[in-house]
């Protein structure tokens, strides 16, 4: 045992300190009664042991042994009296502070607080609950009984909804002092008290408010909420359900009677595979596996017999929750999906049927998203690529596509519907390296937004029709070089004839009259930079007209109209000048356009040659008075998004009924023999092709006027056409 234990055990067995101190009082009244009486018996002769001559002293000292041990206990009685009234006064300071503290924290305390005594009368209520009843506290006395209190509360207007106030106020006089659970009433102040009171063991009551009036905003917003979720749920054409984790119905909403034919509540208890035929329990069960391996959500669509012996397809959908009490459970939906299932089976026999029609027909048939990837393309198509899995993928992707897509990207993806429909040529090859010249004709499919939803190209293959008037273009030109070879030869023999008369002076000079050596240095300078001369011009003739000859490049590009305009005039203008033809161009800067420049050059030709022939049909007289002229007009448009080319002679002009017919193929207004009717119309052609027009008229001050509008090149026009040449 451990010296502290030892200790704890003797202090165990001895008396308390305050059991010593009344000992040693008890012992010194004993002692002292003891020593009066024996003093007092020694002194009146009644002690027989004590000499009678010294009984008066004995008795004196015995005496004053009794005195002083009164004296002492006098002393010990006043000190013991100084500490009690000092532990009074301190316990009273004390008892004082705890009622201070009690109060104030009575006060501070957001319950509102109230006591009554066993006799019913306010006793004590700190602020927060004279605020439940007013703002100030009228409704309340202190002292007043409860019932009063309450009266006085009624005829304030403390309390809303009472209908009868003397039952009220009887109601709530039983209840004070009756146990019963917490009652939340609605104050006039807008608030809403939880009121509880306690009977204590000295007869009092307690009361306590507690200001619950953002928790019941809460359970009102809660069971508003809940209301309309009820009403949401009964207004969705959906079912939607909760399960167990084994699959039981603990919940259907309104819907299951016109989807399921089920009753709500008569679902509430079954198995979700009871629901469905057994060949389809296998899939639910698939379904709930999914969830519980992780699965985020598990949705099928599965056959449901009703119990009228409908059958219909319905799309089961589940989701895997937990509630707040750790249960997992599953929430789902069922949606009647016959319709849409009858609409997709319709929609892919549909479907076949126009896929059947686009491949059956000879056209070309694309369908582009609005981000230009492939979403159907019909077997023509495929046939045409060699590429049979481009499906999901940009035009721009396959090599025999790109020239197709440099053309229809850029309109689909500024992503609206402004520049659709339109039409346009490209040459695709195909996989046996054979070029297609193809004319597709681009439609937008909208969004409900007005933004681009689908593009639909359809292509037909012109590749026979071009070459054909590729063919017939060349014999045209060959019918032009031909008229043109008088001129040609009259320009080529004089500059050869110069030249042979220079020769022939110079050896004659030479031969008859020999001259020094500088003045012969000096004419031979002269006549070989003669020679020099007329050869570069006949150089320049022969180029020009080989470059004329020359056959034209199919792809369409851009470029300079009044440099196309010179370069065709500079063919015919010697020629014009012969038959006494004068020429007048006016030009200004104009933006480039899109097309075959050596086939704009032949419409130049065409119109001035034309326009010759109109002149020289006016008689040699008024020719003299008024010599031909033809004049050439070039500018923009002021937006500068056209150009505009005239060409006006001062000749007859065109006969009235053959204005309806200028441009019909074989249709002419020359005399038999001299024209084939086909050169108005290739020019129409021409100009068409570049999405421009040509059109003819009469001159209010006489002659014809042909008049050619162009579409000015556009930046992405240019590209693209740039990229299709590439």
């Amino acid at each position: 045992m451990s010296i502290d234990n030892s200790f704890g055990a003797l202090r165990s067995r001895l008396p308390a300190q305050g059991s010593f101190r009344s000992w040693g009082r008890s012992l010194c009244v004993a002692f002292a009664v003891v020593c009066g009486v024996t003093g007092l018996a020694a002194g009146f002769g009644r002690m027989p042991m004590v000499p009678a001559e010294s009984a008066g002293a004995y008795a004196a000292v015995l005496l004053s042994l009794t005195i002083a041990c009164l004296l002492a206990m006098l002393w010990w009685s006043d000190r013991v009296g100084r500490r009690m009234t000092e532990r009074l006064v301190e316990i009273e300071k004390a008892r004082r502070w705890s009622d201070r503290r009690l109060s104030e924290i009575i006060e501070a305390s957001s319950e509102g607080i109230v006591v009554y005594d066993a006799n019913d009368r306010l006793v004590l209520c700190n602020a927060q609950f004279r605020d439940t009843l007013t703002l100030n506290g009228g409704a309340l006395r202190y002292g007043a009984f409860y019932e009063d209190n309450l009266r006085q509360s009624v005829r304030l207007g403390v309390y809303t909804g009472i209908d009868d106030p003397e039952r009220w106020i009887a109601a709530r006089k039983t209840a004070l002092r009756t146990p019963s659970p917490p009652e939340t009433v609605r104050m006039a102040t807008g608030t809403w008290q939880r009121m509880t009171n306690r009977v204590l063991s000295d007869g009092s009551v307690v009361g306590m408010r507690t200001d619950v009036t953002d928790l019941k905003r809460r359970e009102l917003e809660l069971a508003n909420r809940e209301a309309r979720l009820s009403r949401l749920f009964g207004s969705l054409a959906d079912v939607v359900l909760e399960l167990s984790a084994s699959g039981v119905i603990t919940h259907a909403s309104p819907a299951a009677r016109q989807v399921l034919g089920f009753e709500p509540d008569d679902l509430e208890g079954m198995r979700l595979d009871d629901l469905f035929p057994s060949e389809n329990r296998e899939r639910l069960n698939d379904m709930r596996r999914r969830l519980h391996e992780g699965a985020a959500q598990s949705d099928a669509v599965i056959l449901h017999n009703k119990p009228s012996g409908e059958t219909i397809h319905v799309e089961v959908r589940l989701w895997l929750a937990d509630r707040s009490t750790g249960e997992q459970v599953i929430t789902g939906t069922i949606r009647d999906v016959h319709d849409r299932e009858k609409a997709a089976a319709l929609a892919s026999r549909e479907g076949a049927l126009l896929s059947s029609i686009a491949n059956a027909s000879g056209a070309y048939m694309i369908v582009l998203d609005h981000a230009g990837n492939l979403v159907r393309a019909n077997d023509a198509f495929d046939e045409l690529v060699g590429d049979d899995g481009m499906e999901g993928r940009l035009l721009s992707a396959n090599p025999r596509t790109r020239p197709l897509a440099a053309v229809v990207e850029p309109a689909i993806r500024d992503g609206g519907t402004e520049d659709f429909p339109f039409e346009f040529d490209v040459v695709l090859t195909d996989r046996r390296d054979g070029k297609h010249t193809i004319r597709f004709a681009a439609s937008a499919v909208p969004e409900t937004d007005g933004s681009l939803r689908y593009a639909v190209l359809i292509g037909i293959d012109d590749t026979a029709r071009r070459n054909a008037e590729t063919a017939l273009f060349e014999a045209s030109k060959l019918s032009k070089l031909g008229e043109m070879a008088a001129a040609m030869a009259h320009e080529l023999n004089q500059p050869l004839a110069v030249i042979r008369m220079a020769a022939e002076n110079a050896i004659e000079e030479l031969e008859l009259e020999p001259i020094a050596e500088e003045t012969m240095s000096e004419f031979l300078r002269s006549k070989l930079k003669r020679i020099a001369d007329q050869t570069d011009r006949a150089s320049k003739v022969i180029s020009q007209l080989r470059a004329h000859a020359r056959k034209g490049d199919d792809h369409p590009s851009p470029f300079d109209v009044p440099e196309a305009v010179q370069s065709a005039l500079d063919l015919v203008s010697e020629q014009l000048k012969l038959d006494g033809v004068q020429i007048a161009v006016s030009s200004e800067e104009c933006p480039p356009t899109i097309g075959h420049r050596s086939r704009f050059e032949q419409v130049v030709i065409n119109l001035m040659t034309n326009a010759r022939d109109a002149i020289k049909m006016v008689p040699a007289a008024e020719r003299e008075k008024q010599p031909g002229k033809i004049e050439l007009r070039i500018g923009p448009s002021a937006d500068r998004k056209r150009l505009h080319l005239t060409v006006h002679d001062n000749g007859p002009g065109i006969p009235q009924h053959a204005l309806e017919r200028l441009f019909e193929p074989f249709f002419t207004t020359k005399p038999k023999g001299q024209g084939t009717g086909l050169g108005l119309s290739i020019c129409h052609g021409i100009v068409a092709e570049m999405a421009g027009s040509l059109s003819a008229r009469n001159h209010a001050e006489g002659g014809a006027v042909f008049e050619i509008d162009l579409p000015a090149a556009s930046g992405r026009s240019i590209a693209a056409e740039r990229e299709i040449a590439a």
